[in-house]
């Protein structure tokens, strides 16, 4: 049988000792399910069905294989088949850090982009080549899996949607052509995204950890204002998009919490233990985010990026957390970043809505997200201090890399220590315009006074005066054993890699 899709790893956590990893692999509707194993001794593996797609009119079968692994003194290489094709992948020994790479930005907003790279997939051909040198454990996926952008000319029901006034628009139903027609946009834009070989190299051999951002949904979730947020166009796509990020990125079936999921929360953030000396925080900073939102006779909501009950389950986990040298916590969006704020106001002083508008607003340093980003800063400075552990944050997003740090200075008898930021973007979508870049480079050596105590500023790149990698890129993390983790950035056009120690 000819597999559609697949297989995809992806990382499920440690659990009683056991390393436990998933395959997707996706079927026609009316084959058998795939026959997947552990070749030596040979093992059938079990394997779930997930669920038909498009839902609506399922043309597809998707399914989950699962394979647990007991992690033992030593490292070891995993052998797998599915479908009679042989696959592998590495398991760290039990207690050793895992080396991970970061990736971002798995796509192109516009199609126009693409006469820009020379090789589209050239940065996941690099990836490939460096497992091959050198095995990851772990590939942290922090957002726009997927580009959805191309649905608004692709689905002609949302096209002839788009030409409607703002007042129509906000007043148009939900209908069932658009159920049907969205549906179907996001089952195939998952098939054929993800079925490049290139990445197919990678995803049959690294397993996963996604968490999706905006273009996995539509480009600025979460940042349009009311009308718009609330239509029942918008919270229809959202719906869907939600739908196949729960299938494709978390292999679950729809409605049932992954197994690394953060209790008492109704998102889907994730949290990992047990490697080594590193622990994993992967917020879900889409599901929540909002404008804020005035209903007559109930209480205003102001804007958001998590509700105040997932921040609450979010910070319960962080609390309960020690014995690890280092936080890793994924934000799509870099918490530490240039600042924006002027060029947001600019354009709001501009009539109508604009192009940008919706991006700047997405930004952690935009105005109505600073308190709760400030007391983000302030739960991972903590937490970096009452844990005697490193933190960092990963991100991606902005269709650049670089590197920074917020460094809250002692008070009394608590200690100095500094939160590291490092940015990587993208892997498939280029960096933006070269007068952007330009603008951008220019404020980037400002430091900025978070709180009292509490400072943000970006660092210039290793042996250079720039603080922006303009290039496509990707992120390795690779342990030394001592809590550290040497940050790689492999930059497309670039013969060396630029290094971060953190």
């Amino acid at each position: 049988m000819s597999l559609v899709l697949g297989p995809i790893l992806q990382f499920r956590g440690i659990h009683f000792g056991r390393y436990c990893v998933s395959a997707l692999v996706v079927t026609p509707l009316n084959a058998a399910p795939p026959v997947a194993l552990f070749p030596h001794p040979e093992y059938a593996l079990p394997v779930v069905k997930l669920a038909a797609v498009p839902f609506g009119s399922p043309r597809y079968q998707v399914w989950r294989v699962d394979m647990d692994v007991l992690q033992g003194e030593a490292a070891r290489t995993v052998d797998y088949v599915v479908e009679g094709v042989p696959h592998r992948f590495e398991v760290p020994a039990a207690g050793q850090t895992p080396r991970m790479a970061y990736v971002s930005c798995n796509g192109f907003s516009d199609p126009k982009l693409m006469k820009d790279v020379g090789e589209k997939f050239g940065r996941w051909q690099d990836l490939a080549k460096a497992h091959r040198a050198g095995a990851y454990h772990l590939l942290l996926m922090g957002g726009d899996q997927v580009y959805s952008d191309e649905m608004w000319q692709a689905v002609p029901a949302l096209h002839d949607w788009t030409s409607l006034s703002e007042a129509k628009k906000t007043k148009a139903a939900w209908s069932q052509r658009l159920q049907a027609a969205v549906d179907g946009f996001f089952c195939n834009l998952y098939l054929r995204r993800w079925a490049e070989p290139d990445l197919q190299t990678v995803f049959g051999s690294v397993p996963t950890i996604m968490m999706w951002d905006d273009h996995d949904i539509m480009d600025g979730w979460g940042s349009y204002p009311q009308a718009l947020h609330g239509c029942a166009v918008y919270q229809g796509i959202f719906a869907v998009a939600r739908d196949y990020f729960q299938l494709f990125q978390l292999q679950q079936p729809l409605g049932v919490a992954h197994p690394a999921a953060i209790p008492g929360q109704d998102a889907f953030s994730l949290g990992f233990t047990g490697l080594g000396e590193v622990s994993l925080l992967v917020p879900d900073l889409r599901s929540d985010r909002a404008p804020t939102i005035s209903v007559p006779n109930m209480p205003v909501q102001p804007t958001r990026i998590v509700s105040a009950a997932n921040w609450n389950a979010l910070f319960a986990w962080l609390d309960a957390m020690r014995g690890h040298k280092h936080l890793l916590v994924l934000s799509s969006v870099p918490v530490a970043y240039v600042d924006l704020n002027l060029l947001e106001r600019m354009l709001g002083a501009l009539p109508g809505q604009q192009e940008l508008e919706d991006d700047l607003r997405d930004h952690w340093r935009s105005v109505p997200h600073q308190q709760e980003r400030l007391r983000l800063i302030k739960r991972l400075v903590g937490h970096a201090r009452s844990a005697g552990c490193q933190v960092s944050i990963l991100s991606g997003d902005v269709h650049v890399g670089a590197m920074g740090v917020i460094r809250a200075a002692a008070e009394g008898d608590l200690p100095a220590v500094g939160v590291n930021q490092l940015v990587s973007s993208g892997i498939v979508h280029p960096p933006g315009p070269a007068l952007a870049r330009w603008v951008l480079e220019q404020v980037a050596d400002k430091p900025e006074l978070v709180a009292e105590g509490v400072s943000a500023s970006l660092e210039r790149l290793a042996g250079s005066s720039h603080f922006l990698i303009q290039a496509r890129n990707w992120l390795a993390l690779e342990p030394d054993g001592r809590g550290r983790i040497w940050a790689n950035w492999h930059v497309e056009g670039m013969g060396h890699v630029l290094t971060r120690v953190v």
